[in-house]
């Protein structure tokens, strides 16, 4: 890959140098410019990939010929400070354990607050049909005790109980086949 880089950063110092040689004859060419410049950028880029390069090798190491980790102290890897001290390492647990703590209550709190709303909600709907389709009626259990004297209590039909079992209405109108052509 390094090769091909290395080629294509010769081809672009080779447009460079022609773009160049006609800026000499046009020195005013706007797009001659912009292409000089557009032609330099990508050789800096070019050459910023060609110096960052791995090197394509990798080696084992034994683990006996590596540098034990100290315990108890931690450095960032990106920051250049000194390492933490054991105090400043608690401190800075506790306080994230602090913060941690607050959050999952907020939490908490937040899911327990919309369970609640859901309830409230619940219960105005459910009030709201009870009352809508309900209203002025009493309802009376099969089980109470019938208002004549020989009434049975859990017997709702055949004109046993203190009311009769429900007529039957004609439907012969309603029928489908009666309503059909013949």
């Amino acid at each position: 890959m390094s090769e091909d880089l290395a080629k294509q950063l010769a081809s672009y110092k080779a447009q460079l140098q022609q773009v160049e040689a006609a800026l000499s004859g046009n020195g005013e060419n706007e797009d001659l410019l912009k292409l000089k410049k557009d032609l330099q950028e990508v050789i800096e880029l070019t050459k910023d990939l060609l110096s960052t390069q791995p090197y394509g090798n990798a080696e084992v190491t034994p683990l006996l010929n590596l540098k034990p980790v100290e315990e108890g102290r931690k450095a960032k890897e990106d920051s250049g400070s000194k390492p933490m001290s054991k105090k400043e390492m608690i401190a800075q647990q506790r306080e994230y354990k602090k913060k941690k703590a607050l959050k999952k209550a907020q939490r908490i709190k937040e899911l327990e607050q919309e369970r609640e709303d859901q309830k409230v909600k619940w219960q105005q709907f459910n009030n709201r049909a009870y009352s809508k389709n309900k209203k002025g009626q009493v309802k009376r259990s099969i089980f109470a005790s019938p208002e004549s004297v020989t009434g049975k209590v859990g017997v709702g039909t055949c004109g046993i109980a203190d009311k009769p079992m429900t007529q039957y209405q004609d439907t012969s109108k309603y029928n489908v086949r009666h309503l059909m052509p013949q």
